[in-house]
């Protein structure tokens, strides 16, 4: 018998709570022990398109990290950061925060190291909660829009979005997004017990 919808959602949203917490716990460590808080992740069905509304609307300009998630359970994660975010966040990755303007090549590489220690600690936590071997791909990182980041890919998909916030100026924000297919959800499940 399968379990409810709602004990499925639950299970989906903890393994990818734990992950997003490690994955702020190691950019707060980045950017000097501030705080950074993680929202309580969504989890929902949806198509491409869909998603974008949730991320904030199709023509938002972002810089996005996209990785291919490898290993026993496959799929994507994408750390989307608004572009004013990306600049307070590369500026403090850099520790020069009065510096302005477009991301210069420095920030850009600075974000693409953050990008994968952050896919790398929260791969490890949710590998270590399903019992699996999950390792992020090399990143893809770009500054583009959401109607970009959301082109093609299969629909429906499971996706878990968690929200996350520094505490303390300059502020950053940004949301971690994983995304299943309903084969690769169907299994996270399994592991779990649900």
């Amino acid at each position: 018998m399968t379990a409810p919808l709602a004990r499925q959602e639950d299970a989906l949203r903890e393994v990818v709570h734990l992950g997003s917490a490690q994955a702020a716990s190691m950019l707060a460590r980045l950017v000097g022990d501030v705080g950074v808080l993680v929202e309580v992740p969504r989890v929902v069905e949806v198509t491409r398109p869909q998603l974008g509304w949730l991320l904030g609307g199709r023509d938002v300009p972002v810089l996005a990290a996209s990785f291919a998630l490898e290993g026993e359970v496959p799929g994507t994660l994408w750390w989307v950061l608004p572009m004013d975010s990306a600049e307070r966040l590369g500026q403090r990755l850099l520790r020069r925060p009065g510096v302005s303007g477009p991301l210069a090549s420095s920030r850009t590489a600075a974000l693409a190291e953050a990008a994968n220690i952050v896919a790398s600690a929260c791969c490890s936590s949710m590998g270590s909660m399903l019992k699996a071997k999950m390792l992020p791909s090399t990143p893809k990182v770009l500054p583009t829009t959401i109607e970009a980041l959301i082109a093609g890919g299969p629909a429906p998909e499971t996706a878990v979005l968690a929200g996350f916030v520094s505490t303390n100026a300059p502020t950053f924000s940004g949301t971690l997004v994983v995304l299943f297919s309903p084969d690769v959800a169907a299994d996270v499940l399994k592991r779990l017990g649900v």
